[in-house]
């Protein structure tokens, strides 16, 4: 029976901008890819649009309930009253409120048959073998830094810093001219992906050979053209050296630099760079190896928590949700998690279990 529970479980990883769910099958990337917006009804297809997530902590519960009923029900076809388990994996720097919160939400909303949460870092460096190393998840809005040492998150270490792949898009577009402003977020998306471009170190990002101006073309005609010192520039500013605050390789310097010092050694051999660009941006995860190399001691030389061959394409964007699949297939086939009858019995508070 818990077999069966564990190999019918959907799993659900999210971000400000998209949730990722499927079947716990991880040889294949997640089948439902659902944006993480929500526009009020009767505003029509060009009405605003609205975040129920901001910078990975949930604002608005009952958006968040609205699109996950769609994933359970519709893209995942559960059929109410006959509803399976759910394996939920969590952000950093989630508070205790919050994860009874999404329990209350996932037995009496959706009536799960059996829930269990992973930390995202945790998930993430399973999905590549490792059970210590550093993860790295670059989000929409911010990136997560945690070590984790012997499948357990080292909570003190873990640092979040304000950078992300929608500051990259934010600083292209500012330096694109006033009239690609107005493209829609998937337009400038695209232009991103297709422009942007990650210097190979530090010294190259800003004494490098120049690239080539770039432009892009978009479905319906349009061109938008970007220089070769913005498509480097904007991933500077907007991940590696942004204004006024720290970048993803100083807060994963301050991170390792945090735990105790035995742990720093093991977990520096195993740096895993994950989130949705990462998998997009070639050469993201030699620069942040590259550059934190330089800040951390010669006796520490940092290594990449390389993908194993069999794990499918792309999988540094996925990896917390892959993860989070092959943990499921021993969670609840080994009764690691929350039933129902638990949560009747306990409440919300039952939570502290959840605390994978």
């Amino acid at each position: 029976m818990a077999t069966t529970i564990g190999d019918n479980a959907v799993v659900i990883d999210y971000d400000d901008d998209f949730i990722r769910a499927g079947y716990a099958v991880p040889e294949r990337e997640p089948g439902v890819l659902q944006p993480a917006l929500v526009r009020p009804a009767g505003s029509g297809a060009g009405g605003e649009t609205s975040r129920p997530i901001r910078d990975r902590r949930v604002e608005d519960w009952d958006q968040l309930e609205a699109l996950l009923a769609d994933v359970f029900y519709r893209q995942c076809a559960w059929v109410k009253g006959d509803e399976g388990a759910c394996l939920i994996t969590e952000p950093v720097f989630t508070s205790k409120a919050d994860r009874e919160r999404l329990t209350q939400m996932m037995f009496e909303s959706f009536n799960v048959s059996g829930l269990y949460v992973a930390e995202q870092p945790v998930a993430a460096l399973y999905a590549v073998g490792k059970v210590t190393g550093v993860s790295v998840d670059v989000g929409y809005s911010v990136t997560d830094v945690a070590p984790v040492v012997e499948g357990s998150l080292v909570s003190p270490a873990a640092q979040r810093c304000e950078a992300g792949h929608s500051l990259v898009t934010a600083e292209l577009l500012a330096r694109c001219g006033e009239e690609h402003r107005r493209l829609r977020e998937h337009e400038r998306d695209a232009v991103r992906d297709a422009t942007a471009a990650v210097a190979p170190s530090r010294d190259d990002a800003s004494g490098g050979a120049s690239l080539k101006d770039e432009t892009y073309t978009l479905p319906d005609g349009r061109k938008v053209s970007v220089s070769g010192a913005a498509r480097r520039e904007c991933v500077e500013r907007g991940l590696f050296r942004p204004v006024g605050r720290a970048g993803l390789v100083d807060a994963a310097a301050a991170s390792i630099a945090a735990c105790p010092a035995e742990q720093r050694r093991a977990v520096v051999d195993a740096v895993g760079v994950c989130g949705a660009w990462a998998g997009r941006a070639e050469g993201l995860d030699a620069r942040i190896l590259a550059d934190l190399e330089q800040q951390l001691p010669p006796s520490m030389k940092p290594f990449l928590a390389s993908t194993p061959e069999y794990m499918p394409p792309g999988t540094a964007r996925w990896t917390p949700w892959i993860g989070g699949a092959i943990l499921s297939k021993v969670v609840f086939t080994h009764n690691q998690h929350v039933t129902k009858v638990e949560y009747q019995e306990t409440g919300p508070s039952v939570a502290a279990k959840l605390k994978g």
